[in-house]
This record gives C-alpha cells, sequence and structure tokens, in this order.
C-alpha cells in the first residue's frame, strides 16, 4: 500500500512501540497526525520512508 488515507494506523519502521493515526491528507502531500496523544503535521514521504501501514488482521 503506497497511499495515506485519513483513518490509516501506521507503526514506525524503527520503534515498533510508536504507532500514529492520520487525521487529514492535503492535496500538496501534508499529512497532519495524531502521535502519542498530540497532533502534528508531516508529509506523505516521510511517513512512507518511516512508517508502515498496520495490517488489518481480522478478516
Amino acid at each position: 500500500m503506497s497511499s495515506v488515507e485519513p483513518g490509516d494506523w501506521m507503526q514506525s519502521k524503527t520503534n515498533p512501540s510508536v504507532f500514529l493515526e492520520v487525521l487529514t491528507v492535503a492535496p500538496d502531500g501534508g499529512v497532519r497526525v495524531r502521535i502519542a496523544g498530540q497532533e502534528a503535521n508531516t508529509t506523505k514521504r516521510y511517513l512512507l520512508n518511516g512508517y508502515a501501514h498496520l495490517e488489518d488482521d481480522s478478516a
């Protein structure tokens, strides 16, 4: 999965105990996330390089 969508949950590739939730995605590639109870702005490129999507194993 190479896209980033609101509602996605991602896990850090370097620290598996770090998770974030994608809140909004702007057309210019800007992304608003919630991590450790705080909201922050970042980019799709940064997320895709440093984080992996959590897979839904419930199916």
